[in-house]
């Protein structure tokens, strides 16, 4: 005996072996279509300007540009104070403006907020709008804490804290917040020589 006693089947190992060569070739049908759309989508994305839009923003969140450079220097000024800027939180504000947020040394009793707009205007509107002030420097107290408010032109730096703890980092804060509002040019979100 050729089989050694097995039941030999060869319709059964055609049909296994039909089924096994239809279900890659139908996986491999499945996966082609997906990148294809996935190519299209991207297409698409290039002809309508979204992944230039996609792109500028994915840039502005992670601080790139004037912004980015703005974001450096407050880093920088903090790291001399050594102090971390924390949890960096983004959001676009509208009207062309950008809120950075930051926890100083991680404590959500310390926060920073760099609040970027297309001109003074509109910065001294969306103050006033969120913190009741459209002044350049101010100091808004209550029971929870202080909020003091340091801007030039068209950019505000925001320092808020609670708690018991209300004047650990505010002198370090303060000096931070005018070196580099001292380096901002009214025209220009940052001068060229702040590189």
């Amino acid at each position: 005996m050729l089989l050694n006693g097995k039941n030999w089947n060869p319709a059964g190992r055609k049909v296994k072996r039909i089924v096994m060569v239809s279900s890659v070739l139908l996986l491999s049908v499945v996966s082609l279509e997906a990148c294809m759309s996935s190519s299209i989508e991207q297409e698409r994305k290039v002809y309508t300007r979204e992944a230039t839009t996609e792109g500028n923003f994915r840039a502005k969140q992670q601080g790139h540009g004037l912004n980015g450079r703005l974001a450096k220097k407050l880093t920088e000024g903090f790291a001399a104070k050594h102090i971390k800027l924390m949890n960096n939180m983004f959001e676009d504000e509208g009207d062309g403006g950008m809120s950075y947020m930051y926890l100083l040394n991680g404590s959500a009793r310390h926060i920073v907020k760099v609040h970027i707009y297309r001109d003074a205007n509109i910065r001294a509107a969306r103050m006033e709008e969120m913190y009741g002030e459209r002044k350049e420097n101010a100091v808004l107290e209550n029971a929870l804490g202080r909020t003091t408010i340091r801007s030039k032109g068209h950019v505000s730096f925001v320092y808020t804290a609670s708690g018991g703890e209300k004047d650990v980092y505010e002198q370090d804060v303060m000096q931070v917040f005018q070196g580099v509002l001292h380096q901002i040019r009214e025209n220009d979100i940052l001068s060229n020589d702040m590189k």
